[in-house]
């Protein structure tokens, strides 16, 4: 995953102690590991760089892989299992890695993930997660009541909404899209106006992809509004 967004979100979620890049290898500059303590339990979670040290200019990692989380409690020898950890502690700590690979994930970026094309591709396009699948009920019962309902429609894995060019399918899981009737992929990078006022969407935090989501089909189905040249020359693309 990348790296670098995955980290800045552990960190604001109270996790610390990670370090990776391009230096030090004998001693293990490659490899790190997030910790966070929460209610006496501690959580670690490895990492391991994965990108090329040339076009990381041998300093901090890129992209890296991610390792098991292990949890420790002071009055238990060792590796803790899963069984051991309370509930809503194991809940909360698994959430903040489920964001930080919702977050980091190289399936949010094509350019990102070059050489990594058949994971771009399940990531992107593929079956949906746990998580994501919560989303498509979130959405069939939102749906409904939305002003494009007229122009949206869920099916297994997409929102697939009709606009005035071109017809979109919004992938559930990563919110990449596909246009028909060529799947040619259109890439709309998300923006995040602060000053709007926040609006409690269910099962994600401060919104999440289902934010996403949902703001690209509003979009695309009025998509002759659309003036932004960077989406503009990829609708009219071939």
């Amino acid at each position: 995953m990348r790296y670098g967004q995955a980290k800045a979100l552990l960190e604001q979620r109270g996790w610390s102690g990670l370090s990776i890049g391009h230096w030090d290898y004998e001693c293990g500059g490659d490899v790190g590991a997030a910790v966070k303590t929460l209610a006496g339990w501690q959580a670690s979670w490895g990492m391991q760089v994965a990108s090329d040290p040339q076009q990381d200019a041998w300093g901090t990692a890129s992209c890296a892989v991610t390792d098991a989380i292990r949890f420790r409690h002071a009055d238990l020898p060792g590796d803790a299992p899963l069984t051991e950890v309370p509930p809503l502690v194991l809940s909360e700590l698994l959430r903040d890695a489920d964001l930080a690979v919702a977050v980091g994930s190289l399936g949010l970026d094509q350019h990102a993930a070059a050489g990594h094309d058949g994971y771009w591709q399940s990531y992107g396009f593929g079956e949906l997660s746990e998580t994501a699948r919560t989303r498509h009920d979130a959405l069939a019962r939102l749906l409904p009541r939305l002003k494009i309902a007229d122009r949206a429609e869920l099916t297994d894995r997409f929102l697939r909404v009709r606009g005035q060019l071109r017809t979109y399918r919004i992938h559930l899981g990563s919110g990449n899209i596909l246009m028909e009737p060529n799947d040619a992929y259109l890439c709309i990078v998300p923006g995040r106006d602060r000053s709007a006022p926040s609006v409690f969407l269910p099962f994600e935090e401060d919104g999440g992809m289902l934010s996403v989501i949902l703001s690209k089909a509003f979009l695309l189905a009025d998509d002759t509004r659309i003036s932004d040249p960077s989406i503009t020359r990829q609708l009219v693309a071939t």
